[in-house]
């Protein structure tokens, strides 16, 4: 450990890491193999990286200087199967447990909803975690008081739930042992000291909802949990709680068993320190200065007169409260170049880590020693201030008089829950936040920055219009533009960017990292890969665990050839009418056709109340995270679809299509149920003979109800998986029909199945993977497909193509001998430049 003889006032810099490029969103300490110690850091574009840390007795002469960096960066140490699909936002190793009866692991929580357990020893994934239905953002252990017993882990998610799981079993096999529901939205966790052998205890925080023009609800929630034994369950009791003494939603939240405390932090800018029993506040820390940022992460680093706590804040700062002391001065900031996602304590010596937006971890000590050199603190504050420069300029008179007048703002519709808006009030710029349940904008503040880039796209209006340019497959760049609204979800406008313009799915974080960003002269070219130069720039610094790029030869790697198009990743839908003035049409039709069926009529109640409950909450999509759905509720569509006939039935397909993309309803124990539902539809398209490519209705809605099922959730996706022999069937008879709406319909649920087929862990015979390929050949023989259609289709029979192992190798085979190439490039002639595109990597993978 390093001297506190050399202890300095305040933190200052003491390494900088660069990951993968990607924002670096979580941090957590572990100790590897052989016991060394290793920084391991997950990032926005969902890769682990690895830094090894010198060891403690060479803490001393931990300075910026490359040569002390240990074993420098490893990304992903695992292999490349370790890469997550989206961002990963926890990470937690078990080396904090300072226990042997558990073997070394670390656990990542990720964006897609999973839980994924890690070999501590080799990086390898172990094992996936699944149970929550929106993305996890917070990890915890929770410790048993009996030294013998096994700890448990606990995840928060934006699925409103904790989950306790048991993942130290003997048999290797994690389970899910408790849910702690009813939360308001966001979950963050911290386990507690346990209270007896065979009760332990966990806190959970809240991020609240929108009452009226504000965020409430938001609860400190402290749980007892009681071990059912062998039954492999836990009875939970909710001891103590309190809500709404933050004024905005909590972040995140730690306990430090020195003082016995709970600590919760905030967007209203305060971190609240509380009594462990009882959750009350005891100290309220507010961060210094005029304008209260959003604090999104708290951790407690040092002990005594140097304990601290310490919070990572939206605006690209870090805040240190110094606790220890009896006279607390005011809080050191410490500017980062870009939001500070994560703080965490490098284990017990006082200093901390820092996860920032640029892509750096950065460590920050109180110990002379271990500062970093000149050359690096000059480098590091030179980007802080460059960071600051771009967002501090406020907008001109110009730009304020082009804004909406806030007098207006009734008659201005936000599009969904959280959405900010900029109105021109009493000459100047306010941020609003739309209340989707009040139907109000909730004004937030004046807007300080400002941006060169507003501008307007396709008619509409955008407070930035970005630049990217996209490297087309045999050279050249496709320069295209984004629009995005501050206080939009970066990610949902780069996917919808994405579906527009059919990109690769992998360029998601990227997209998104560089909205996030939205700074600079010239936008990015997707398709070179991210990063650039920044090893080369960053081979100057080092310290601890700091890698030199520079002198480090390049790794081999298996060269796999990567396409822009190909394979499709991720589902395409169909989500018109989700909404109350559609799902009414809807429902009214069900009325009218139900009041006319000689038989199988449905309940007053279910053509009543039940359909009326199905429909409002359908019709909330902002809280589908949190809503349920009940197989009384589900109950209805199966009579309907099973059981009326094909003049009747097709207002209940339209339901189903849009209700199996509530998470709740397609969830994996409702598998059977989607069976039923998607065969009944497929059965009733099917009956209708030669006369299916003269319909439009049963055929369209099916096509758009299976395209639907694979995105909505396990249990539908299983299911339409099971039938997808019946799927292709029904896809050919409809394929040539004179109607163009059922023509996307069935490349959609096509290019879907594709996809389905393409990410299942269990292989598909190749007999399968041709019936794709005839129906793609029926739709470019039929000559009827406008480019859109034509495009997806073209990309399912690319993703098909590419599938895994025998079945892809024997599929190009038949394609070949079938000539599906000349097809291909006759078909795209065509279709425009996209077209065109997807046919030259087509060609690329049958010559492979």
């Amino acid at each position: 450990m390093a001297n506190n003889n050399d202890l300095t006032d305040e933190y200052v810099l003491s390494t900088q890491l660069l990951s993968d490029g990607e924002p670096t969103r979580c941090a957590t300490i572990h100790s590897g193999s052989d016991k060394i110690l290793e920084l391991l850091s997950g990032s926005q574009g969902g890769i682990i990286s690895k830094f090894i840390l010198p060891d403690s007795n060479d803490s001393q002469k931990q300075s910026a200087d490359a040569s002390n960096s240990g074993g420098g960066l490893e990304i992903q140490p695992g292999g490349a199967n370790t890469r997550h699909p989206h961002q990963i936002t926890a990470i937690l190793s078990s080396s904090s447990l300072n226990t042997n009866l558990v073997s070394s692991i670390y656990v990542t929580g990720c964006k897609d909803g999973k839980i994924r357990v890690m070999d501590g020893n080799t990086h390898e994934l172990k094992e996936v975690l699944e149970g929550h239905s929106n993305a996890v953002t917070s990890l915890s252990w929770i410790l048993p008081q009996n030294e013998s017993a096994k700890p448990w882990l606990v995840s928060g998610s934006w699925d409103g739930t904790a989950k306790i799981w048991d993942i130290f079993q003997n048999n290797n096999s994690s389970i899910c042992i408790g849910t702690l529901a009813g939360h308001e939205n966001t979950v963050s966790v911290a386990g507690l000291p346990a209270e007896s052998d065979s009760i332990r205890k966990v806190v959970t925080v809240s991020a609240g909802i929108a009452e009226g023009n504000s965020i409430r609800g938001h609860t400190v929630r402290i749980w007892t949990l009681s071990d059912n034994g062998a039954n492999n369950d836990i009875t939970s009791k909710i001891v103590a709680q309190v809500s709404n003494d933050h004024s905005g939603p909590m972040r995140d939240v730690c306990y430090d068993a020195d003082t016995h405390s709970i600590y919760t932090c905030s967007n209203d800018g305060t971190v609240k320190i509380r009594s462990a029993e009882d959750g009350k506040c005891i100290e309220t820390l507010v961060y210094p200065g005029y304008e209260q940022p959003m604090l999104l992460s708290v951790c407690v680093v040092g002990g005594g007169s140097t304990k601290a706590v310490v919070v990572g804040a939206e605006d690209g700062n870090v805040a240190i409260f110094n606790i220890g002391q009896q006279k607390q001065g005011e809080a050191q900031v410490i500017g980062h170049p870009g939001c500070v996602w994560n703080v965490i304590p490098l284990g017990t010596t006082g200093d901390f880590v820092s996860s920032c937006h640029d892509g750096n971890i950065r460590i920050f000590t109180r110990h002379a020693s271990l500062a970093a050199s000149p050359e690096v603190l000059k480098a590091f504050n030179d980007a802080v201030t460059e960071a600051k420069a771009v967002r501090s300029t406020g907008p001109s008179a110009e730009e304020i008089a082009k804004l909406r007048k806030w007098e207006m703002n009734a008659l201005t519709q936000g599009r969904s829950e959280g959405q900010v808006q900029v109105f021109q009030k009493d000459g100047k710029a306010i941020a609003a936040q739309w209340s989707a349940s009040s139907r109000t904008w909730i004004e937030v503040g004046e807007v300080t920055g400002t941006n060169e880039n507003a501008g307007t796209l396709n008619g509409k209006q955008y407070d930035h219009i970005l630049p990217i340019e996209v490297d087309v497959p045999g050279g050249g760049v496709q320069k295209l533009q984004i629009g995005y609204n501050n206080g939009e979800n970066p990610f949902v406008t780069a996917q919808e960017f994405i579906d527009e313009h059919m990109l690769d799915q992998n360029y998601l974080p990227q997209i998104a990292d560089y909205i996030r960003q939205r700074a600079g002269q010239s936008g990015p070219t997707i398709g070179m890969g991210a990063g650039g130069s920044t090893a080369a720039t960053n081979s100057s610094s080092g310290g601890m665990g700091a890698p030199s790029y520079a002198s480090e030869p390049a790794v081999p790697m298996d060269i796999t050839p990567t396409y822009d198009y190909l394979p499709m990743k991720g589902y395409k839908t169909f989500e018109t009418g989700i909404d109350k003035k559609g799902l009414s049409k809807v429902i009214q039709k069900i009325r009218e056709f139900n009041d006319s069926v000689s038989s199988n009529q449905l309940s007053t109640g279910e053509a009543g109340e039940t359909l009326d409950s199905l429909a409002n909450t359908l019709s909330v999509t902002n809280r589908y995270h949190s809503s349920t759905i009940s197989m009384a509720e589900l109950a209805p569509l199966h009579t309907m679809v099973r059981q009326w006939d094909a003049t009747h039935a097709f207002p209940a397909i339209d339901l189903a299509r849009i209700a199996v993309l509530h998470p709740d309803a397609a969830k994996s124990e409702r598998r059977a149920y989607w069976e039923e539902i998607l065969g009944g539809a497929l059965d009733m398209c099917l009956g209708l003979g030669d006369a299916a490519a003269k319909e439009v209705a049963v055929p369209m809605l099916t096509m758009r109800l299976i395209g639907n099922s694979y995105k909505g959730g396990p249990g539908s996706a299983g299911a339409a998986g099971i039938l997808i022999d019946k799927i292709l069937d029904c896809a050919e008879a409809c394929a040539t029909s004179g109607n163009k709406n059922v023509r996307l319909s069935v490349a959609t649920a096509i290019l879907n199945t594709s996809s389905y087929m393409h990410a299942s862990s269990t292989p598909f015979p190749s007999s399968v993977a041709m019936r794709v390929v005839d129906v793609v050949g029926t739709i470019a023989g039929c000559g009827k497909y406008e480019t859109e259609p034509m495009v997806r289709s073209l990309v399912a029979l690319g993703t098909v193509l590419l599938l895994s192992g025998g079945c892809g190798s024997e599929v190009k085979k038949l394609a070949k001998e079938r000539s599906i190439g000349s097809m291909v490039e006759r078909v795209a002639a065509g279709h425009g430049e996209m077209a065109s595109a997807v046919s030259k990597e087509i060609m690329s993978v049958l010559s492979s």
